[in-house]
C-alpha cells in the first residue's frame, strides 16, 4: 500500500486504465468460460485416456485462471474505488506499476494458455 499524490490528469488516466482493465478482465473471464465449455464438449466426444488426462490438466489450469482473474478484478476494482473517492490520508490499496504489471502478465499468461488449449483441441479434431 502506498500513498500516491496524483494530479487531476494522472487521476483521470489512472481511472481510465482501471476501467479498461476491468473490461479486459471481464472479456478474459467470458473467453475462459467459453474454453471450459468447449473442453466439456470435447470430453463428451472421446474416450481416449491420454486426451482425458491432458484435458483434466487444462480444466484445472482454466479453473485456476478463473480464480486469478476474479482476484485481479477485485484488486483493480478496489483501486478504482479509491481513485473515485481519494480519501484524505488513506493510501491507495495498490500501486499502479504493480497492477499494470499484473494485468500485462495475466493477459500474456492467458493468451499462452488459450493457444496451448486450441492446439490441444485441434490435434483431437473435436
Amino acid at each position: 500500500m502506498s500513498y500516491e499524490p496524483l494530479t487531476e490528469t494522472a487521476i483521470a488516466a489512472y481511472k481510465e486504465a482501471c476501467s479498461n482493465w476491468i473490461r479486459i478482465l471481464k472479456a478474459l473471464r467470458e473467453d475462459n468460460a467459453s474454453l471450459i465449455n468447449r473442453l466439456a464438449a470435447a470430453l463428451k466426444e472421446t474416450t481416449r485416456r491420454s486426451f482425458i488426462e491432458e484435458a483434466e490438466e487444462f480444466q484445472l489450469t482454466m479453473l485456476d485462471r478463473e480464480e486469478s482473474l476474479i482476484l485481479l478484478r477485485h484488486e483493480v476494482g478496489e483501486q478504482l474505488e479509491w481513485l473515485n473517492k481519494q480519501p484524505a490520508g488513506v493510501p491507495s490499496p495498490h500501486a499502479y506499476d504493480i497492477l499494470k504489471s499484473d494485468m500485462e502478465g495475466m493477459m500474456q499468461e492467458y493468451e499462452r494458455l488459450k493457444v496451448a488449449f486450441l492446439v490441444f483441441i485441434a490435434t483431437e479434431k473435436v
